[in-house]
């Protein structure tokens, strides 16, 4: 239940709220995706600043590598034998993937406790928007 309300408070204080879709709901684990309507996006210089914001708005301290790490594995643990997670490097590899299509993309990892976060976030470099977000927490 903690997971479904952190989840919820996160995407809500993106302002990405309406509209937004559970893509995967598991035991300890909850991916949503939505679409970022926060004006104040603009008054960052870049995405991981603004969503370093978001996560310490809630609570979160930003993660370091090896948190990341962890952060994978235990996505991987929960989603189980159907896991197409990428490793902490393929957070990077499809992060190249999105630039190299004309977006606009990053990602930022947080922790509170036991509990954690990942939020990417990507959008078209010529119209900056929409803006899509997704949450995964576990």
């Amino acid at each position: 239940m903690i997971i479904n309300i952190t989840t919820g408070r996160i995407v809500k204080s993106l302002e990405a709220f309406k509209g937004s879709k559970p893509i995967y709901s598991g035991e300890g684990i909850l991916i949503v995706r939505g679409v970022c309507r926060d004006k104040n996006f603009d008054n960052y210089d870049s995405i991981r600043n603004y969503l370093a914001d978001k996560l310490k708005e809630n609570g979160f301290e930003v993660c370091d590598e090896l948190d990341i790490i962890s952060f994978v594995d235990r996505i991987n643990e929960k989603l189980g034998e159907n896991s197409a997670y990428p490793d902490n490097f393929g957070f990077e590899v499809l992060k190249k993937s999105f630039e190299s299509m004309g977006c606009e993309c990053d990602y930022i990892v947080g922790k509170k406790g036991e509990l954690m976060v990942g939020i990417s976030m990507w959008y078209d470099k010529n119209t900056k928007s929409p803006k899509f977000v997704e949450v995964v927490c576990c």
